[in-house]
């Protein structure tokens, strides 16, 4: 067991419905709860609960001391930024005495962090958003959902005043709050607010309201905001450039990975929030300055995998899709039409010639050189440990459907269809990404989102989210800093 009581986090508004709380060991007859924490703006956010029949019932905050008539007190902790769950105040005491002022133990606590979930983890819920452009792509989501591992949930949020504000990946992160549950753990999801308000394109801050409404509604969830939006930052504080790795050495819960473009960082508010979290940091930043909208998840994810470290990291690759375009060429089918039916067909000879072949092309090969020499210092990724899939990019977007940017769902990964040329029955670039999915043991499932989500610089990634379950969520334990880490 923790060597502290580990506390969980509680959502302000359902302070007498918490999702969990924390047990005080029980005593015989009241008992008085009194709280030591570095300052006062932690006391009032610790909150007190007495146990009534089957049930918690919240006394009071932390500010001063607490009776509690039957003996067994509870706490539990409403999240602020920056105070609670900083380096210095994570942590506090409880003292319990008798009325009489006897003493009857001191208690250390420590703030459960929240930690974020890798897409290796297992999805409870997937959220889209809906609207007369993503209906159909809701649709193939729930015919597919339960067929996927775990057959999660669909949750559709329809946006208030901008219906193509389609992008639900961007709109929040979801952590997890992981506590001791008796003989199990309890998984709170966190879902942080998101950071678009001030964006000077679209305007996105309704969505991102509608959303925050949406998880604080449910008692089940405790929303925070930690961070508030800033100015001339373009996407680089969308929440597709916030991602975390599988578990690799130093680091058994994943590390947290996002892109920088040349002078522009994720909010630094929000990373100094995960730092304090102390388990997944410091933050692995990769080089997305040749992309356009620049979202770490244009560039990596990651997908089980039979044997090795258990997984492999997905990279995009114009030279495996150039490859794939010359031998096209050389079979006799340059004049076969690429992305056919929609406004971008072109041919496989000119996607050749006018891509694949240009100064863009040769440079962004050189910066995921140097992406996978960081990989391989940064979370000792090996070059068998990551695969390689076929993408171009014009002017820093993704002119075949990005195959990294996918949902992955335990074994199955719901892909981008690339629309690629059909040479015979088969699409040259879907039996690429086949052939690299099913020694893995991974199930490849296509959907043409060309409309409405390619057409407009994002691929199923940056249209969905996910609920997930932590693998293994026991932080507090010595065993988890090296299980599945290789150290």
């Amino acid at each position: 067991m923790p060597e502290s009581l580990i506390v969980p986090l509680v959502s302000a508004k359902y302070l007498d419905r918490p999702a969990a709380v924390a047990p005080l060991p029980r005593k015989d007859g009241p008992v008085m709860v009194r709280f030591v924490a570095p300052n006062t703006d932690t006391l009032k956010q610790i909150h007190v609960y007495e146990r009534v029949g089957d049930s918690w019932r919240a006394v009071g905050d932390g500010t001063r001391p607490r009776t509690v008539s039957g003996g067994q007190a509870a706490v539990a902790v409403v999240p602020a930024v920056p105070t609670i769950l900083g380096p210095l105040s994570d942590r506090f005491t409880v003292s319990l005495t008798k009325p009489d002022g006897k003493s009857l133990g001191v208690v250390p606590c420590r703030v459960a962090p929240i930690l974020l979930a890798s897409s290796l983890d297992p999805v409870v819920s997937v959220f889209v958003v809906k609207s007369a452009l993503s209906e159909k792509f809701v649709g193939e989501l729930a015919r597919l959902l339960p067929k996927c591992d775990g057959k999660p949930t669909l949750t559709a949020i329809a946006p208030v005043t901008v219906p193509h504000d389609l992008w639900m990946q961007d709109t929040t992160e979801i952590g997890v709050c992981a506590v001791p549950d008796g003989r199990g753990v309890k998984q709170i999801p966190v879902p942080f607010g998101g950071l678009r308000g001030k964006h000077e394109g679209i305007k996105t801050d309704a969505l991102d309201q509608t959303v925050r409404d949406h998880f604080a509604a449910d008692a089940n969830y405790v929303p925070v905001q930690a961070a508030e939006s800033r100015p001339n930052t373009r996407w680089i504080d969308w929440f597709g450039n916030l991602e975390v790795s599988p578990p690799v050495p130093g680091f058994p819960h994943g590390r947290v990975l996002t892109g920088f473009q040349k002078e522009l960082r994720f909010h630094p508010d929000l990373i100094a929030f995960l730092e304090a979290q102390k388990l997944q940091c410091p933050p692995l930043y990769l080089d997305v300055s040749w992309l356009t909208i620049g979202h770490v998840d244009e560039l990596i994810n990651f997908v089980p995998a039979r044997g090795g470290k258990g997984f492999r990291a997905l990279l995009p690759s114009p030279a495996l899709a150039t490859a794939i375009l010359e031998k096209a060429v050389k079979d006799g089918h340059g004049g076969s039409p690429v992305f056919a039916g929609t406004k971008q067909e072109t041919t496989v000879s000119k996607l050749l010639a006018e891509v694949a072949g240009t100064s863009e092309t040769r440079a962004i090969e050189t910066s995921l050189r140097e992406t996978r020499k960081k990989l391989a210092t940064e979370l000792q990724l090996s070059p068998d440990d990551i695969v390689s899939l076929p993408v171009l990019f014009k002017d820093g977007l993704a002119v075949i459907p990005n195959g990294v940017n996918s949902l992955v769902i335990g074994r199955d990964v719901i892909i981008p269809a690339p629309n690629g040329p059909r040479i015979g029955k088969t699409d040259p670039f879907e039996d690429a990404i086949r052939e690299r999915f099913h020694p893995l043991g991974l199930r490849s499932h296509f959907i043409d989102i060309h409309e409405p989500y390619h057409v407009r610089s994002g691929e199923i990634h940056c249209g969905t989210n996910a609920v997930r379950r932590l693998k293994n969520p026991r932080w507090w334990t010595r065993d988890s800093r090296s299980q599945n880490s290789g150290v």
